[in-house]
C-alpha cells in the first residue's frame, strides 16, 4: 500500500483532471454537547476506522482487486494526516502523529504546508490524549461522465485548412469521496479508544472500532463533521486536503449546512463559504 505524500500534488497538476481551478464542497457541521476543545488544556488524537485494516489485507492478497483495497486504504490514511495537519494549523495540541510505529505519547515534531505554501513546524504534545478525532473516508458513489469534442479529421493538403472534423470521446470516471469527522470524549477509564491497537495492518495508525461511529455510548460528543467532493482527481492527499480544510475551516466557527468554494491552484485554499441546501 502506498500513501500519497503532498509533493505529488506538483506532478499531479500536469494533468486537467487532477487540478481542476474550482471544488464546491458541500459540508454539514455540528456542535456536540460537550466540554468544548481547549487550545491550552485538551490533547488530540486522530485515530481511524478499523476498517482500514481490511483494505490493507486486501492490498496484500494476491487477489485480482487487491488495488481496490489500495485505494480505500489511501482515502483513510491521507484523512488521518491532514486532520492532523489541520488540526495542528489551528493551533490544537496533538500526539501520536503521523505514522506512530513506537512513538506512542513520545513528543515530536510535526510539519505541514498552509495555504500560502509555506512550511510550518511545531511540537506535538505528547503523552495522553484526552480527546480522540475519530476520521473517516470512502467512495459513496462512482460513474463515468463522458465528454465529446471535435477534432480535424482533414485538411487541405495545399493551404492547410481543416476541411473535415470528427468527434472525440474521453471517458472519465468521477469518484463522489465523503469525509467525516467526530471530536470526541471517552466515557470511562477503560474505554477501549486509550488503546491504540496500532499494527503493520493499521499502517501504524492508531484505529478506533467500527462500530464506535454510530454508537455513542462510548463518549461525548464535541463535534461533527462530513463534508463530500465529486472528482475525477485521483490523488487521495489532494482530495483529503480539500475535505479537510473545508470541513475544519476556521473551527469552531463554521457550523450548520454550508458550501464552500475551494481554489486549488497553486495551493488549496477556501474562497468562499455560503449558506445553502444543497
Amino acid at each position: 500500500m502506498r500513501l500519497y505524500s503532498l509533493a505529488s500534488l506538483m506532478m499531479l497538476c500536469l494533468s486537467l483532471t487532477a487540478c481542476a481551478n474550482k471544488f464546491y464542497i458541500p459540508i454539514w457541521n455540528e456542535k456536540g454537547t460537550a466540554k468544548p476543545l481547549s487550545k491550552t488544556d485538551d490533547v488530540i488524537r486522530v485515530v481511524v476506522s478499523d476498517r482500514l485494516k481490511k483494505y490493507v489485507e486486501k492490498t496484500r492478497s494476491d487477489d485480482p482487486d487487491w488495488l481496490d483495497g489500495s485505494k480505500l486504504a489511501d482515502y483513510i490514511g491521507m484523512a488521518k494526516l491532514n486532520t492532523e495537519d489541520r488540526l495542528q494549523n489551528l493551533g490544537y495540541q496533538l500526539t501520536d502523529t503521523r505514522y506512530i510505529k513506537n512513538d506512542i505519547g513520545k513528543s515530536k515534531q510535526i510539519k505541514w504546508i498552509n495555504n500560502q505554501g509555506n512550511t510550518q513546524y511545531a511540537m506535538t504534545h505528547g503523552g495522553k490524549p484526552t480527546v480522540f478525532a475519530l476520521v473517516d473516508s470512502q467512495v459513496a458513489d462512482t460513474y463515468t461522465q463522458r465528454f465529446i469534442s471535435n477534432e480535424p479529421y482533414s485538411s487541405d493538403p495545399s493551404t492547410g485548412a481543416t476541411t473535415m472534423w470528427t468527434n472525440h470521446v474521453d471517458e472519465v470516471t468521477i469518484n463522489r469521496i465523503v469525509y467525516g469527522i467526530k471530536l470526541v470524549r471517552p466515557i470511562g477509564e477503560d474505554n477501549p479508544l486509550y488503546q491504540c491497537n496500532n499494527s503493520s495492518l493499521s499502517a501504524n495508525f492508531c484505529t478506533y472500532p467500527d462500530s464506535y461511529w454510530d454508537d455513542t455510548s462510548h463518549y461525548e460528543t464535541i463535534f461533527y463533521g462530513v463534508g463530500t467532493m465529486t472528482t475525477s482527481a485521483r490523488d487521495p492527499d489532494y482530495i483529503e486536503n480539500h475535505l479537510t480544510s473545508s470541513v475544519l475551516y476556521q473551527y469552531p466557527n463554521l457550523l450548520g449546512r454550508k458550501r464552500v468554494i475551494q481554489i486549488s491552484q497553486p495551493f488549496f485554499q477556501v474562497t468562499k463559504v455560503t449558506d445553502t441546501p444543497q
